[in-house]
């Protein structure tokens, strides 16, 4: 008989509580690190770069803001995408090269052995269907 891992599966990956106290709704253990770390970086950014001011009605925003980066990128963990591969991906993503826009002028710059022009003394290599004299 071949097992599978639909087992690891029924494993419940969730937090739903203090005991006795269930939470109404089931919140990931990866989304409550991701949530931890997003708040740190949403607070820091805000805090230290633009510089808000420190209150209730400033805190409950950067709630709102960690719970909706949070959901964005929790949609994408799963056991066989780890957050750490759906972040590279993320970053290789934002990393690639991109085509030009179009009508916009593409310029190639040629290497300075191609552009110079070569004395008969100096050895040059000859491209196939070159004149070689």
């Amino acid at each position: 008989m071949i097992d599978n891992d639909d087992l690891m599966y029924r494993v419940d990956r969730h937090y739903l509580g203090p005991t006795g106290y269930p939470l109404p709704v089931r919140i990931r253990y990866t989304a409550g690190l991701v949530g931890a770390s997003a708040f740190v970086v949403v607070f820091v950014i805000a805090r230290g770069i633009l510089h808000v001011p420190l209150g209730f009605k400033t805190l409950l925003v950067l709630a709102l803001i960690t719970v909706w980066i949070t959901t964005r990128i929790a949609k994408f963990v799963t056991p066989d995408r780890p957050l750490r591969s759906v972040l590279k991906a993320a970053l290789n993503d934002l990393a690639a090269p991109r085509p030009p826009k179009a009508g916009k002028t593409v310029s190639v710059s040629l290497p300075t052995r191609l552009t110079k022009r070569a004395s008969t003394s100096e050895p040059c290599a000859h491209f196939d269907g070159e004149d070689h004299r």
